[in-house]
């Protein structure tokens, strides 16, 4: 289990009492400390247990302490969570079930549910297709509920990208779909923290432009190469608010998506797309302060 963490003090013993509670007791907790400033280090340092081991780092950002997490890990699978979130009892039992079963599927997650300042759950894409299909658009697994075969990762050369950051799991994944399988578990195995000082609420712009290189590539593997970023932006992303603007979006940007989506990845693509915006406009038709974070990786394929 890899948890990097940053200035989590608050948060952070509770987040490491969940993986300690796994009804999965076969685990090592690597906790690695980017730099932290607050009392991170002493709350930490209070939990005594021998399946936790700390990793104490100089300040270098989210990639360079995933990345030293990968290197220190031991064990075949590396799961993953962040020091503000929360895991459901068996989630790792589930995973590690699942993945013995499946040997062809190389990272899985599971559905989440909102706590802080939203709530509601998040329904992610079942099937390898359906993944594939997502990921399209967006990441295909909640990054804080993977769980990841680490023999994958090192043996394909696979970390974390220091070009991609603000959008460096959804690169990830991406890559490891080249090597194999990619799916979730239809049940909460995490609890999902959201605030105002997350990456998707600070560094907005940086991400979607992260995000839509990776879209554009990912749309250029598949033979899709003639939509530029603004295009593919109005599509992804609908800011606006109210009637007209869900109006102007169906009649305009959706059907546009919809043909994408279908050309690249047929029917599921389809099925992503229309999920896509259905939810687009759920969120233009909410008052304000009800909607989600514009950059909530909401949205999930069909279950077959």
């Amino acid at each position: 289990m890899l948890m990097p963490v940053y200035n989590a003090a608050d948060y952070i013993a509770a987040a490491i009492g969940s993986v300690l509670r796994q009804t999965y007791q076969d685990l090592e907790l690597l906790v690695v400390d980017d730099g932290s400033t607050d009392r991170t280090e002493a709350v930490v340092a209070a939990i005594t247990d021998r399946r936790l081991r700390v990793l104490p780092r100089p300040r270098g950002g989210i990639v360079a302490a995933l990345n030293a997490g990968i290197g220190a890990a031991r064990g075949e699978l590396l799961a993953r969570m962040d020091a503000d979130d929360i895991m459901t009892p068996d989630r790792l039992a589930r995973q590690v079930a699942y993945l013995d079963r499946r040997p062809g599927v190389v990272a899985c997650g599971t559905d989440y549910e909102l706590f802080g300042s939203m709530s509601g759950r998040v329904r992610m894409p079942r099937t390898p297709a359906a993944c594939r299909a997502r990921l399209l658009f967006g990441t295909c697994v909640a990054h804080s509920s993977a769980i990841i075969r680490l023999d994958t990762l090192r043996s394909a050369g696979i970390g974390y990208r220091s070009e991609y950051a603000y959008a460096e799991d959804y690169r990830l994944f991406t890559e490891l779909s080249r090597h194999g399988d990619l799916a979730n578990l239809p049940y909460v195995g995490l609890r999902y923290r959201v605030g105002e000082v997350q990456v998707s609420a600070v560094r907005q712009v940086e991400q979607r432009a992260v995000t839509l290189r990776i879209m554009r590539e990912n749309l250029a593997a598949h033979g899709i190469s003639t939509v530029d970023g603004d295009a593919l932006a109005r599509m992804i992303w609908l800011d606006r608010r109210g009637p007209a603007a869900a109006l102007s979006y169906l009649y305009g940007e959706a059907p546009r998506l919809v043909g994408v989506a279908g050309r690249a990845a047929g029917a599921h693509g389809v099925r992503t797309a229309v999920r896509l915006v259905r939810e687009r406009l759920n969120t233009a038709l909410r008052p304000r302060a009800e909607a989600e974070p514009a950059e909530q990786p909401v949205g999930a394929d069909d279950a077959r």
